[in-house]
């Protein structure tokens, strides 16, 4: 009976089997991220849609690569409906928008698999490339269009895989997402035609990679580094439906206020860190905010608090440095905003569809980049989903920043997967530039994370807690930091060539046939 069900399924041709196959792959590609953490079926996810691909003509190709998209998409962010339904109350407004979303990011399986179709009869070898370069292409551009959305990007789910990604500080994070495209390509002809050659590439690949990750992992284990810093990071925990309502203002004051005292005075911290927005009103026109901010500072030389700031009638998620006396010496705001949450999109259209979807009313963007200088040391500031663009900390770096900070608030997100995969980011942010990153947030994850991408400290979601750390500066610049995605432009240029290649000869098969119709 099970042979006759592997025969049916696998080894005849099925009607139904490409079907499986594409939800296979979108299955096995959610599994690989967090929360799921099974990173290495990455690897092979991608297997069974290129088989979909090489059995269907153009059409069934964007279909199968649409219905791995949505699998994948639910899947892997599940969380996207019970995010917006707790916190705008709106089912309708919830339930359109995830769809939507979930839609939207279908659409890069689907281009993907339909332009790979129209290419696989060129070579092997050119195939493979156009593959792993098209999809890197398409990630770049969900990264930053509309502001971006860019939650699992397929590099991001080695993260537990230290020796793999650390060449995200020649390439970035789209380095290994463009890798694993290889791998898979490569198994995927090995199992199609039973050559070993395309095995033994693999494991070469993989082989190189750890080579230059474990080489890595030991230099910046053993490098000499410029100061010592002892910082501490407060995650008070407080929920958002306390921060929305005005009699916890005074409560959410000496939560914070209290979270400072535990820190010694005999043992001066250099640097403390809160979340962004945890001050519930203005530091700059309330008197008992700025006592309480006054306070908390006397227990480090600087600290990194946020709050809202005013400035030109502009309102901006904004995280203030304070000295030891609770001057502010500094202030960064938030230089991109977090897509329905500080920003809608085509605003004047959609907010007469959507009016409860905005979950923070409108903020606006700075966008201005500048580091904040202290003393022998530089910071470099991110507040909340910051982390997702790698070039911001990269200009950081690039003006001396020396130390990556991110201040984040997921209590938007209560109990669901999102601070997981938010604070996966950090990871990738300190391998690229080399730093040490500390992380503070509200309800989340905070932690320290070291210039290879191992995570010192980590605390767990919804707790509140205090922790004081040890890390250290160092002016390192890494090839990344020097020449930024150029990858990717090559990635674009390559899809571009490859592309014009096969129109090129598209029309002139075309034309010879023609000239033999009429000969």
């Amino acid at each position: 009976m099970i042979k006759n069900i592997i025969n049916k399924f696998i080894i005849e041709e099925y009607e139904g089997k490409c079907l499986i196959f594409s939800i296979i792959s979108g299955v096995l590609l959610a599994l690989s991220f967090e929360r799921y953490n099974l990173y290495l079926l990455a690897w092979v996810a991608f297997i069974p849609l290129i088989y979909c691909i090489y059995k269907n003509n153009f059409k069934y190709s964007l279909l199968y690569g649409f219905i791995a998209g949505i699998i994948f998409s639910i899947i892997s962010i599940n969380w996207m409906f019970l995010f917006l339904l707790t916190n705008t109350k709106s089912f309708f407004d919830s339930f359109v928008v995830s769809i939507g979303m979930w839609l939207y990011l279908s659409v890069y399986f689907c281009i993907w698999s339909g332009i790979v179709n129209l290419i696989k009869k060129l070579k092997k070898i050119y195939v493979i490339f156009f593959m792993a370069s098209l999809w890197v292409l398409l990630e770049y551009i969900r990264n930053y269009i509309l502001s971006g959305f860019p939650v699992n990007l397929l590099g991001y789910s080695q993260f537990k895989f230290l020796s793999i990604i650390q060449i995200a500080d020649i390439v970035g994070v789209y380095g290994i997402s463009f890798v694993i495209i290889i791998i898979n390509c490569l198994l995927f002809y090995f199992m199609e035609n039973k050559t070993k050659k395309y095995l033994v590439i693999s494991v070469i690949i993989i082989l190189n990679l750890f080579v230059y990750g474990n080489i890595s992992i030991n230099k910046f284990n053993n490098m000499k580094y410029d100061t010592e810093l002892k910082i501490g990071v407060v995650q008070p925990n407080i929920e958002q439906k306390l921060k929305k309502n005005d009699k916890y203002k005074g409560k959410i004051l000496n939560r914070i206020s209290n979270c400072a005292n535990k820190f010694e005075d005999n043992n001066k911290l250099d640097i403390l860190l809160y979340p962004e927005t945890v001050l519930p009103k203005r530091l700059e026109k309330y008197p008992q905010v700025r006592s309480v901010v006054k306070k908390i500072a006397s227990h480090s030389d600087i600290t990194l608090i946020g709050g809202k700031s005013d400035a030109r009638r502009k309102v901006y998620n904004t995280i203030f440095v304070v000295n030891n006396s609770g001057g502010v010496i500094n202030k960064y705001r938030k230089k991109h905003l977090v897509l329905f949450g500080e920003y809608v999109p085509f605003e004047g259209f959609l907010s007469k569809i959507f009016r409860k979807i905005n979950l923070l009313d409108n903020l606006n963007k700075n966008d201005e980049i500048e580091v904040c200088k202290f003393r022998n040391y530089v910071l470099g500031i991110n507040i909340c989903s910051e982390n997702f663009y790698p070039y911001l900390s990269r200009k950081f770096v690039l003006q001396g920043a020396t130390i990556l900070t991110n201040h984040s608030n997921d209590a938007w997100c209560d109990g669901l997967s999102l601070p997981y995969q938010h604070f996966v980011f950090n990871i990738f942010r300190a391998i690229e530039n080399r730093k040490y990153l500390i992380v503070s947030a509200n309800t989340g994850i905070s932690g320290v994370i070291s210039p290879t991408g191992k995570i010192i400290i980590q605390t767990k979601n919804q707790e509140q807690v205090c922790f004081e750390e040890t890390v250290y500066t160092n002016k390192y610049i890494t090839i990344y930091d020097k020449i930024g995605d150029l990858f990717v432009l090559f990635c674009l240029l390559y899809v571009f060539s490859v592309f014009m290649f096969f129109i090129y000869y598209r029309l002139k098969y075309h034309l010879q046939m023609h000239s033999c119709k009429n000969f």
